[in-house]
């Protein structure tokens, strides 16, 4: 099958290649339905980080349609509706077609649209939920809700914990938070979030608090929202820049700093089968968070609009001409 994929052939630069692949054994052949923008790809897009030598294959959080099978392949049809996660660094998902091998997808339910069923940063988002280990009457907070941060508030919702806290900076990002379940939520810019943490929670404090800002310093300051022992601080978010963080404070409260980004995972294909679980069942929805969509002509505008991203922007996806 010929197709085209774009690549980066330099820093800020894409170009377009026609592609001849067809699937191997235990292989399909996806039509790809649409594939989402990562913050954590500015790093290939300003030359920070690479994947081999130019042009490179980029993104990874693609979904689409089995439109051909190859040998030994054994539960998907022609036809299916898949998420899937490439396998290591090999990624392609900024492309018409991806040979993609079973092992990578998961099946969507009837009535589940592909274009927005982006399972890999839910994946991501479920390793996090799974090294939070929310307890019944924790509080939680979740600080920064972007896709990341909304997307875990749909899974924490409830009536289990004692309270779920979203905090950022955009009035219109927490009423989202607060329509998909957070119980109280905080404009730090208009607020005194430790204070009003104090408040909602009685003085016990947060439990754990989520970072999805990738802002260095609020990564220092979220510890000011633990309470003290064993408060669990999660660093969600892809730190583009270095900086610096306060361990004195850290070591005060006797909290647990968790990395959980993908290698945490003991078993990254089992948290990937819990998250389309979730996504067939209605828990994590995705298209009320897409502001921005491109096409795969289209993908420089796209990677430029996330490194400077407009006020309106939650999350973006390409989807191929």
């Amino acid at each position: 099958m010929k197709f085209t994929r774009a690549c980066l052939v330099a820093p800020r630069k894409f170009g377009f290649f026609e592609v001849d692949e067809e699937p191997g054994e235990g292989q399909v052949l996806l039509k790809i339905a649409s594939c989402g923008l990562c913050k954590w790809e500015l790093n290939f897009w300003d030359g920070n980080m690479k994947i081999g030598d130019y042009p490179m294959k980029l993104g990874h959080e693609f979904a689409g349609e089995v439109v051909k099978l190859g040998p030994g392949v054994k539960h998907l049809k022609v036809g299916d509706h898949v998420s899937a996660i490439p396998d290591g660094l090999n990624f392609g998902g900024f492309a018409q077609y991806r040979v993609t091998s079973e092992k990578e997808c998961q099946l969507l339910a009837p009535g589940i649209d592909p274009v927005y069923a982006l399972g890999e940063p839910q994946k991501c988002v479920m390793t996090v939920l799974r090294a939070a280990a929310a307890e019944v009457g924790d509080f939680g907070v979740v600080l920064g809700v972007g896709p990341m941060g909304l997307w875990c508030i749909q899974a924490l919702a409830g009536k289990s914990l004692a309270g779920l806290i979203a905090i950022d900076l955009d009035d219109r990002k927490l009423a989202m938070a607060k329509q998909f379940g957070a119980t109280h939520v905080i404009n730090s810019k208009n607020e005194d979030a430790r204070a009003r943490i104090r408040e909602i929670t009685k003085g016990h404090m947060a439990d754990f608090v989520i970072e999805g800002t990738g802002i260095n310093a609020v990564f220092d300051a979220a510890q000011d929202y633990l309470r003290m022992g064993q408060g669990r601080l999660i660093l969600m978010s892809s730190h583009h820049d270095s900086g610096e963080f306060d361990f004195r404070k850290a070591i005060e409260l006797c909290a647990k700093i968790i990395v959980p980004h993908p290698n945490y995972s003991p078993d990254p294909w089992d948290d990937f089968r819990r998250t389309v679980l979730l996504i067939n069942n209605g828990t994590f929805v995705t298209k009320p968070l897409v502001t921005h969509e491109f096409k795969l002509s289209e993908i420089e505008k796209a990677f430029d609009t996330l490194e400077h991203k407009p006020t309106d922007f939650i999350k973006g996806i390409v989807i191929p001409d």
